[in-house]
């Protein structure tokens, strides 16, 4: 007597497992951001975060190869919600000093919702080498390109100087974004990080525009910066 056929999955039984499998990901980015945040990610450990996640150690490695993988594929994760969202928020918006502030807000807005990621950006993922080869560097450096393109928006339109530096500017101002985050979000300095936006918008208008018979000190001081950081997680000023 023939074997019965097992029969095939249904579409609706295999759009239930891509879901489960998609949440258990979900699952282990989320628990790996809180623990990597609050040990730091030497001191973590994959068995410590599928205890937190009430997951079989071994299912990690379903998803990510190592413990440096799974830290890199959380910027990823996030890069990608992050310039999906400032697309969006970006749509119908006009001249690029507009743009300008509403990345601003969005960046600070974005962070302050998002602490532990943070922490483990900061403190893990920028100081190791080897994350300037992952696709998630590769996103950070999109979204840095598009504020330089923002920037030569500006100046087209008669509303950015055209003598100050387009990357050096969009340095000066990831600079800053990234130092209120610091001050607000890992030493508690803010009671808000987007309460500092509008500040901070200004700062930068009040030396970009036209009008402004030069480069306030401020701002010169920011662009001087650059100079001696090195290079950072935006890329260096000469490639845009």
């Amino acid at each position: 007597m023939a074997a019965k056929r097992r029969p095939f999955p249904s579409v609706g039984q295999k759009k239930k497992r891509t879901l489960q499998t998609e949440n258990k990901k979900q699952l282990i980015l989320k628990v790996a951001t809180e623990v990597f945040a609050e040990k730091g990610f030497n001191e973590a450990t994959i068995s410590q975060i599928a205890q937190e996640a009430k997951i079989a150690e071994g299912s990690i490695y379903d998803y990510f190869k190592n413990k440096e993988d799974l830290l890199f594929s959380i910027p990823e994760e996030r890069m990608e919600n992050f310039l999906s969202g400032i697309h969006e928020s970006l749509e119908g918006v006009k001249g690029a000093l507009n743009k300008i502030r509403k990345i601003i807000w969005y960046h600070l807005n974005f962070y302050e919702k998002n602490k532990d990621y943070v922490v483990i950006l900061l403190q893990n993922i920028q100081k190791n080498p080897r994350f300037n080869s992952t696709r998630a560097y590769r996103l950070i450096r999109e979204f840095s390109k598009l504020v330089v393109q923002i920037i030569e928006e500006g100046k087209k339109e008669g509303l950015i100087r055209t003598d100050i530096d387009s990357p050096l500017l969009r340095d000066a101002i990831l600079g800053a974004i990234e130092h209120i985050t610091i001050r607000g979000s890992i030493l508690g300095r803010l009671p808000t990080l987007t309460g500092a936006a509008e500040t901070l918008y200004d700062f930068f208008a009040s030396g970009i525009q036209p009008q402004s018979s030069a480069v306030t000190l401020p701002l010169r001081e920011f662009l001087r910066m650059k100079e001696s950081m090195g290079k950072r997680i935006y890329g260096k000023p000469a490639k845009t």
